[in-house]
């Protein structure tokens, strides 16, 4: 699943090709992915509107069509929205078509169609997991201060914790090994075992990590593509995900394998306490 980094590409990517641009069609291929309201309801709201502005909450992508209208969009495990020249072919697995004046077409592709869409309008809808988002890393909600009362009241472990949307927002299972191997912290621990010092270290490797992986536009293994259908290169600077029985890049062990809250998860017993 595209995780923040990956979704800031993706929106960084797409505002200059869309912003300013108006809707002329949309096309529906797959009525399922729209969550409200109906697909025509859908088409209709956005039809003649003008996308002001790319956004982006947690890992969702929010694009103003309105004053008090959003087109929020999540791509979930292979969803994409790419910008591309209305001349050039449709790309794979597209699932719906945004016609733009300025000879721009964008896509809604998704291979495994678990991507949604929600066009909000004067708040109609809520939205669950979208309004509950806790701060961002990076921003200036997110700090020790604020994560240590958190991790005190929780027996997670600490991988668990960190993973839950409404604690921060959009850190997922690759960005989640490697604020863990980056703080020296087991991903099993229980998250109220964390002294303040390693929720300290705990924090500054979030950032660092989301940081690192906005500068080399995101991870790509498999499906992720920005919104010019480029992929990202972080998964050349990964520490420990998708490692497993590789040397640790700091003590030269193989690195362990485990489920943590059902998670594919890859560490150092080593070099995490």
């Amino acid at each position: 699943m595209p995780e923040m980094p990956e979704v800031e590409q993706v929106r960084k990517t797409l505002a200059p090709h869309i912003e300013g641009k108006t809707i002329t069609t949309v096309e529906v291929y797959l009525d399922r992915l729209i969550k409200h309201p109906s697909p025509q309801e859908f088409v209709e709201g956005l039809v003649g509107k003008t996308i002001s502005h790319v956004g982006r909450k947690g890992k969702y992508l929010v694009l103003t069509t309105d004053k008090e209208q959003r087109l929020i969009v999540h791509l979930r495990m292979t969803g994409a929205l790419l910008a591309q020249s209305s001349d050039a072919p449709e790309p794979a697995y597209a699932k719906i078509k945004f016609t733009l004046t300025g000879g721009v077409t964008m896509w809604f592709t998704d291979i495994r169609t678990f991507g949604t869409l929600y066009l909000v309008t004067n708040g109609d809808v809520y939205i669950e997991g979208y309004e509950t988002l806790g701060p961002e890393p990076l921003s200036s909600g997110f700090t020790a201060d604020y994560l240590a009362p958190l991790a005190q009241k929780s027996r997670k472990a600490i991988k668990s914790f960190i993973l839950d949307q409404r604690v921060i927002a959009g850190l997922g299972n690759i960005y989640a090994d490697e604020c863990l191997a980056l703080s020296g912290i087991l991903p099993m621990r229980p998250a109220n075992t964390l002294t303040r010092q390693e929720i300290d270290a705990l924090c500054a490797a979030v950032n660092a990590v989301i940081a690192q992986g906005i500068k080399n536009r995101g991870t790509t293994f498999r499906d992720y593509k920005d919104g010019e259908g480029n992929k990202g290169n972080n998964q050349n600077h990964l520490l420990v995900y998708g490692r497993g029985g590789q040397p640790c890049k700091s003590c030269g062990q193989a690195l362990s394998t485990a489920k943590v809250g059902g998670r594919g998860t890859v560490y150092c017993a080593q070099c995490q306490k």
